[in-house]
């Protein structure tokens, strides 16, 4: 039996694959014990010893990571590992690369640092949408060192440079968790004016209203602010008028407005698609994996990908219905606004008007979200 076990195990090219109880089941089925076996628990240890044999010696450090291996290539034996350098390795087969080329409307990146390495800071993916299967692909599967901007710009032209041999394919929208800096304003007002907007109605709505203005056209958003404000200032909102303040610097100074407002692009407005993917990869870990653990793993889910992918753009899979969103109930909204717009600027209405046009908007998303 345990020979018997050895040989089946050296068998197999990759160890991360043997399922041990099974393949201990299915060699007692063979040889003719009761199935399934009750001997397996005093062999365990002999089958984990004869798997640890084969397995690949674990990387500890950025340094140990290899050039090269027999597990940089993917299920269809194509080339999955794409650069390497001291704070990098990035991971992205062809089919991954052809998607990232011609579904680039849309780029959605997030982070995970549950199922990195010890040895790294984070795992960073990229996906994009194929709306005419109204399905989500991973393009790039990323193992950072660290968390500095110039890793991040590397790893975005080396992801650009590979979708088109070397030739810079430009996303038209990357997407990123902005959600963290909402968060973020949630917490500081929690700080700053929780008690006047629990307990003042109007102070709340304000406050949702602020939440809401990714949605508004930019172009009014600094007049609507400055509304809100100045009837802050009539309530003598003296905590919110803090809260306000903290918004203007953070929000409407420190961030270009074009990466926080989706009021041209409403069809994606959260990061969702990568959030799902993080969330279903961490539970492949009780722990933090080791490197060659890992890279199976994702190299598991590139195929499955490709798969469904295949499946889909052949008709052989039926595409996902697409279901009613309140991100669909917000363009219509959104739209509904903008012919009003466009209707006022005919007949020449001034600019205090649109602005309580879109501040009209921004009370009616309150009752949306």
């Amino acid at each position: 039996m345990k020979h018997k076990i050895k040989d089946e195990i050296n068998k197999h090219s990759n160890p991360f694959d043997i399922k041990r109880k099974r393949l201990y089941n299915e060699i007692s089925k063979e040889m003719g014990f009761i199935y399934p076996c009750p001997e397996y628990i005093s062999v365990k240890t002999l089958i984990l010893r004869s798997i640890n044999k084969k397995l690949p010696s674990n990387v500890t450090t950025f340094n140990e990571i290899p050039n090269e291996s027999e597990y940089y290539k993917t299920e269809r034996n194509e080339d999955f590992m794409i650069f390497k350098n001291s704070d990098l390795v990035i991971f992205q087969s062809p089919f991954q690369a052809k998607l990232f080329k011609k579904y680039n409307n849309d780029i959605f990146v997030d982070d995970t640092f549950y199922i990195a390495p010890k040895f790294s800071q984070q795992v960073f993916i990229t996906r994009t949408y194929v709306k005419e299967l109204n399905s989500f692909y991973t393009t790039s599967y990323a193992i950072l060192r660290n968390k500095k901007q110039k890793t991040y710009k590397m790893l975005f032209n080396k992801l650009k440079q590979n979708s088109n041999n070397n030739i810079i394919t430009e996303p038209k929208n990357v997407h990123c968790d902005f959600e963290k800096g909402i968060s973020k304003a949630k917490l500081k007002k929690n700080e700053l004016c929780r008690n006047e907007v629990n307990d003042d109605e109007k102070i709340f709505n304000y406050y949702k209203g602020i939440s809401n203005l990714p949605f508004i056209n930019p172009e009014y958003i600094m007049d609507i602010f400055s509304l809100i404000k100045t009837k802050s200032i009539e309530k003598n909102s003296c905590q919110f008028l803090k809260f306000l303040e903290y918004f203007y610097e953070t929000y409407l100074i420190g961030y270009d407005m074009k990466s926080w407002n989706y009021f041209n692009n409403i069809e994606h407005i959260t990061n969702n698609a990568s959030e799902s993917l993080n969330n279903s990869l961490n539970k492949l870990f009780p722990m933090k994996p080791k490197f060659y653990e890992l890279i199976n793993k994702l190299k598991e889910q590139e195929h499955l990908s490709y798969y469904d992918y295949q499946m889909k753009i052949k008709g052989i899979w039926r595409m996902k219905k697409k279901i009613k969103t309140k991100t669909d109930e917000i363009n219509i909204l959104i739209e509904k606004f903008k012919n009003k717009e466009a209707k006022l600027i005919i007949i020449k209405y001034d600019r205090s008007d649109l602005t309580k046009l879109w501040f009209e908007c921004l009370t009616n998303l309150n009752n949306i979200l």
